[in-house]
């Protein structure tokens, strides 16, 4: 609905409209046709006032709110004035006035600050230049006037707002106030921050920085008189604060320290490197001084440790050896502690597994092989970081119940591959198996897992008296106890392991050739290890396998792989055996594939095969040892004991002509 004009009669005059003129922002006047028009008043904005009085505090109600100003000397200055003393022009309450030269002219009458004689250019225009700001105080400010110059400092205000609402913009000098604030009349008091002061109230703003609180009855003006800081010449992170001083000075220069360089490369005073493998190096004073790491010249290390030179490292140390379980023969057990034992049954077994973390497992699938009595290792299935692998006979290797072929990498997880005719499993756990793709069998791990195995492989902690610990914890007494309480899988088809008569076995034919093949444990290829591991229990084993192998299969060589495998670990490396001894893998493929000959076709004139035969012959002129012969026993035909070679047949040394 519009509004029907309203009419005055005097032009300029305020004209009092009720319910409109009643708001103060709202003003009508009489226009030159005597008609009144009414406009709103337009507020300023507030950008940059923290504190501003509220509209209707004063007498009469006012539209707007104010920015708060201040009283000083009963003189009213409104909001981010500046004003200048006029008895004292050196008095500037913004103003400080600072020199960038050394010799500055005193200022002239009626002037403050004093100015610099060197500031010509053969560049400079007339008038006055503004120079640089200085890097370090944005809040510094030169100005060339003709042949001089003046600087200025510009104090900053103290703010009415909080900290918390200050911010500081960067390349400006002073802090600002962030959002505004409504005072009403405090009757007498001031308001600064968040803190309230009584009339004549001295207080510290802060360390540069005295106030005191100027009220009135319908006003409050706070004057603070602060400490202007000179600027330095050091950059704000080169500043330090003395205890309660107002003022930040340039830290103390340090001590200039001596350096070092080498190659063209500085190192500093005190500072110690790596000239070689084993020289060290250090700087003192600025002298370089270096010294060769000493090693020790024969180091021994204690049973079951290696010396062993780790990458970037000078000098070898004495590292602890990788605990070894081995299975071999029919099938015969090394645990990791050393303990030697014999068990047949056939099943399902756990060799070796970490009861502690189960991190990995390795299981053996034992069956019989030439009778119900005996069994041989058939494979062996590694667990380990969620993997599954199967190692079978001939080689056959399967991941996760998938065939692969050599070499093959899980990366993170492990590595097979084939070395010297066998297979090698490597883990990220360090667990490591051997497998010759038969029945010879290698479990190693790291020290890290004494004390967390068990197993028929026994529990790796150094004690081999305690090895037959049984899967429900206890110790029994014999080895087919503690190997039948090992079992897993399924049990139908297990048997049980039985006590093996070994006087079954030592009769006749299989007597005198278990004899001779484990005999060659005796031999020169193999005494040089004697003193350091013991070959009475891989006799006995050897002897049991005699029996009841094939003569063609020669599994003896399995216990004399163990034994030579055992003594390297012992430090005692031994030269070529399996040569010596016919258990050359290439010479046993070769011979496994024929049937295997008889004694009498293998040797004429009366000698007989003997897998470690002397090289050098005994015969009528040297019917003793010849201890010249300096050759290695190799498989091939001799005399029996009692007799030597002579005219192309074995003769009694009786027989023999005189010499």
């Amino acid at each position: 609905m519009r509004r029907s004009p309203v009419y005055c009669d005097k032009e300029g005059e305020e004209v009092n409209i009720p319910a409109i003129t009643g708001d103060p922002c709202i003003h009508c006047k009489c226009q030159a046709n005597k008609q009144v028009k009414c406009e709103r008043e337009v507020c300023l904005s507030h950008k940059g006032c923290y504190l501003f009085s509220l509209g209707g505090v004063t007498e009469k109600k006012k539209c707007c709110d104010l920015c708060k100003g201040c009283i000083y000397n009963g003189k009213e200055y409104s909001n981010k004035a500046e004003w200048i003393d006029s008895k004292d022009p050196c008095k500037r309450l913004t103003c400080q006035c600072y020199h960038n030269c050394r010799s500055p002219v005193p200022p002239q009458p009626g002037t403050c600050c004093p100015t610099c004689p060197d500031c010509s250019s053969a560049d400079s225009k007339e008038g006055d230049i503004e120079l640089a700001m200085p890097e370090t105080d944005p809040c510094v400010t030169c100005i060339c006037m003709g042949n001089s110059s003046t600087c200025t400092k510009k104090a900053c205000p103290v703010l009415p707002c909080p900290s918390s609402k200050q911010v500081h913009r960067r390349g400006v000098c002073c802090p600002e106030c962030t959002g505004n604030r409504k005072v009403h009349d405090m009757n007498g008091k001031c308001l600064i921050g968040m803190q309230i002061y009584q009339k004549g109230d001295n207080f510290q703003k802060d360390l540069c920085t005295l106030c005191t609180c100027n009220a009135h009855h319908n006003d409050s003006t706070i004057v603070c008189h602060r400490q202007s800081c000179p600027p330095l010449q050091c950059r704000p992170e080169h500043r330090v604060r003395d205890g309660k001083e107002c003022c930040p000075r340039c830290r103390d220069p340090e001590e200039k320290k001596a350096v070092c360089v080498v190659n063209g490369k500085m190192h500093e005073d005190g500072s110690t490197w790596r000239l070689e493998k084993c020289t060290h190096c250090s700087c003192r004073n600025g002298q370089v001084q270096c010294s060769v790491e000493p090693c020790e010249a024969r180091p021994s290390c204690p049973a079951g440790h290696t010396l062993k030179k780790s990458p970037g490292a000078c000098c070898p140390v004495c590292v602890e050896d990788d605990g070894v379980c081995t299975v071999f023969g029919d099938p015969h057990y090394r645990t990791f502690d050393g303990r030697i034992f014999n068990y047949q049954g056939s099943c399902k077994y756990v060799l070796s597994k970490d009861c502690t973390n189960r991190t990995f497992s390795v299981e053996v699938l034992n069956e019989a092989r030439y009778s119900k009595e005996y069994s041989w290792t058939k494979s062996v299935t590694i667990k380990a970081n969620g993997t599954k692998l199967r190692l079978g006979q001939n080689m056959k290797i399967h991941v996760n119940h998938k065939p692969v072929k050599l070499p093959y990498i899980q990366l993170g997880v492990l590595t097979v591959s084939q070395e010297d005719q066998n297979v090698l499993v490597r883990t990220n756990l360090g667990l490591k198996v051997l497998w010759d793709g038969n029945s010879y069998l290698e479990v190693s791990v790291p020290s890290p897992f004494k004390d967390h195995l068990c197993g028929m492989c026994g529990n790796y902690n150094g004690d081999p008296q305690d090895d037959f610990k049984a899967k429900n914890g206890k110790i029994v007494a014999t080895a087919g106890d503690f190997g039948n309480s090992w079992r897993v899988g399924k049990m139908k088809k297990c048997v049980m392991s039985q006590p093996v008569h070994e006087e079954r076995r030592r009769t006749g034919e299989q007597h005198v050739r278990a004899m001779r093949e484990c005999n060659v444990l005796k031999s020169p290829a193999f005494t040089p290890c004697h003193r350091t591991v013991s070959p009475k229990p891989y006799y006995n084993s050897c002897y049991l396998d005699a029996g009841e192998c094939r003569p063609r299969d020669r599994c003896y060589c399995e216990t004399l792989t163990a034994y030579a495998r055992q003594c390297a670990r012992a430090g005692k490396e031994l030269g070529d055996w399996r040569t010596a001894t016919g258990c050359d893998a290439k010479l046993i493929a070769r011979q496994s594939d024929a049937p295997a000959p008889s004694t009498s076709s293998r040797c004429r004139d009366g000698q007989q095969f003997l897998p470690c035969a002397p090289a050098c012959k005994r015969t009528c002129r040297k019917p003793k040892r010849d201890k010249t012969c300096r050759r290695p026993c190799r498989p091939g035909c001799y005399c029996p004991p009692g007799t030597v070679y002579h005219r192309r047949r074995c003769t009694p040394l009786d027989e023999c002509p005189p010499s």
